[in-house]
């Protein structure tokens, strides 16, 4: 009886054993496929729209540095946590940095050429852009899973330059004949665009490392020279939204959180509004024969839910009853409410938030796709505007011109103050032809009343000119320049920041307000606190408002900027 038990149990087992090894060879997790199973169409999906999400996380935290959103402060050092950059962090490296490496030898071997060197770009543009936010960070022991659980740093500028060559593989890859994807959600697949964009985000990389890097001025000129740079709206690199509501929420996020029944959920930064709606503004008299001046993307930028003050109040705009300006804050300076409507937050204000949703100014039809003001006077609503079907602009043909004007002003390129010139103009009707003209592409009519004129175009750029032409020297000029490249941004706080940080520009901005001493103006972020946390070999972590720390690229003196 117990041999027949033996017999049995091991013929059970042997049966268990061939039929494990069956089964073994059939299982996949639908959630885990491997690399041969995988997906290119589905991989470049994830890596695409977690692209937007860095972009869109960065973009915010750089505009609320430089007043373009509202900052809470009301120090440095309190602004900011640890754990504020775990989301920006994980989306890099684990959406991104991951997927990418996933995606590129699978395209390859598939001759999707197109897929894998996209995924080469967005792995380059945001390697970058967190070595921008962080300083050095691992990249070439960087998500290896369990092969290194603790990946070690490389230097910064070892990534940039790592970056450089990616951005040249993807030209490689875009110059070989291959598949275009179908779900390409920048340029359809039109690989000429995509090499334009390559070498665009390698001539960003250089202006940036020109003062720590003695070879970048002649590759900068080279580029500048080859002219295959973004330079025409078509080529605009820019993340374009849907409109669904629900299942999913396809609307730019700045619509989605501004555009609803409750009214704007955000603040915007009443200095950046006063610089574009206040700054320039004038009447015709005897000694100002210029006439009327307003910027011509004013009611593009910004839709007022108010056009006078009736609704400030001690409750919904409670420093309207404290007229005592801020002693650091110049006589023009906009403090609590910039006027005619125009209603945000100071920098570093951070009080208690209002029964202010139905006043606030908020977002308008560029980059968010909501409504154009008309001088409605009306509260925002869903689907109002453009339903927010806006983009990211993640780099315009201004953009491009406005750093050619750079670049020609400090003597990287010839022609000196009058080619810079000559790239400011072309950058600034570039910028507003952008901007006006982004109401159609989302279906917005806007009254021939409330419409720029060739005249008041033609005005705001002569303006512009005469005070390029009154500042005295190079150095000058450039704050000009770099004003109207600031102003110009709005929609991408990143390139904003980046700018403020390397070249001080500008340089008439808002102080904090209530902090006589708000701590050192934040040049690079305290690391996040996953990595901190789980990796053995994070450096130590740096201390926010106590010392400087900058990006490798920012060799300015310490707390040049504020």
């Amino acid at each position: 009886m117990k041999f027949i038990k033996i017999i049995l149990v091991t013929t059970l087992f042997t049966t268990a054993v061939a039929c494990s090894k069956q089964l073994d060879g059939l299982l996949e997790n639908p959630n885990a496929p491997s690399l041969s199973t995988a997906d290119v169409d589905l991989l470049l999906n994830t890596v695409q729209l977690s692209f937007s999400y860095l972009f869109d996380d960065a973009s915010n935290t750089g505009g609320e540095l430089t007043r373009q959103q509202t900052w809470y402060g009301p120090t440095y050092s309190s602004a900011y946590n640890p754990g504020s950059f775990n989301g920006l962090w994980n989306t890099g490296y684990t959406s991104i940095l991951k997927n990418a490496n996933a995606l590129i030898p699978l395209a390859q071997a598939q001759k999707r050429y197109t897929a894998s060197g996209m995924a080469k770009f967005m792995k380059a543009y945001t390697i970058t852009l967190l070595v921008d936010a962080f300083g050095d960070i691992p990249y070439s022991e960087a998500v290896l899973g369990v092969a290194n659980p603790n990946p070690k740093p490389d230097a910064s500028a070892k990534i940039y330059e790592q970056a450089i060559l990616l951005y040249d593989d993807a030209i490689k890859d875009f110059s070989t004949a291959g598949a275009a994807p179908a779900n390409d959600v920048f340029y359809g697949g039109n690989t000429a665009k995509w090499i334009t964009a390559s070498n665009t985000m390698k001539l960003k990389l250089l202006m940036q490392t020109r003062k720590v890097d003695a070879t970048a001025n002649a590759k900068i000129a080279a580029l500048i020279t080859t002219g295959n740079l973004i330079k025409t709206i078509s080529g605009d690199l820019n993340f374009k939204y849907g409109t669904n509501i629900t299942s999913p929420d396809s609307r730019h996020p700045d619509y989605a959180g501004n555009y609803g029944p409750n009214g704007a959920g955000q603040y915007l930064g009443d200095w950046f509004m006063w610089a574009v709606t206040a700054e320039k503004s004038g009447s015709v008299t005897a000694t100002n024969p210029r006439g009327p001046t307003v910027d011509p993307r004013q009611r593009y930028y910004f839709y007022r839910q108010n056009t006078n003050s009736a609704n400030v109040n001690e409750i919904t705009l409670f420093c309207s009853t404290n007229l005592q300006r801020p002693p650091n804050y110049s006589a023009e300076m906009p403090y609590c409410y910039v006027g005619a409507g125009y209603w945000g937050r100071d920098h570093g204000d951070n009080g208690g938030t209002p029964p202010d949703g139905q006043f606030k100014t908020t977002w308008g039809v560029y980059p968010a796709a909501g409504e154009v003001d008309q001088n409605q006077a009306a509260g925002v609503k869903l689907e109002m505007g453009g339903r927010g079907a806006g983009i990211l602009p993640i780099w315009n043909s201004e953009f491009t011109y406005f750093v050619h004007a750079e670049a020609a002003i400090v003597g990287i390129i010839p022609g000196g103050a009058a080619q810079a010139k000559t790239f400011l103009t072309t950058a600034l009707k570039a910028s507003i032809a952008k901007v006006t003209g982004f109401a159609a592409t989302v279906g917005v009519s806007v009254s021939a009343t409330f419409a720029p004129t060739t005249a008041t175009i033609d005005n705001y750029v002569r303006l512009v000119m005469a005070q390029y032409d009154a500042a005295a020297t190079n150095e000058d000029k450039l704050a000009v320049i770099m004003k109207e490249y600031y102003l110009a941004l709005w929609g991408n706080g990143w390139e904003a920041y980046n700018n403020y940080r390397l070249t001080g520009y500008p340089k008439n901005i808002q102080p904090t307000v209530f902090a006589t001493n708000p701590g050192l103006f934040i040049r690079l972020f305290q690391y996040p606190q996953d990595y901190v946390g789980r990796n053995l070999n994070a450096p130590k972590q740096r201390a926010l408002g106590t010392a400087v720390s900058k990006a490798f690229w920012d060799n300015n003196p310490d707390n040049f900027i504020k």
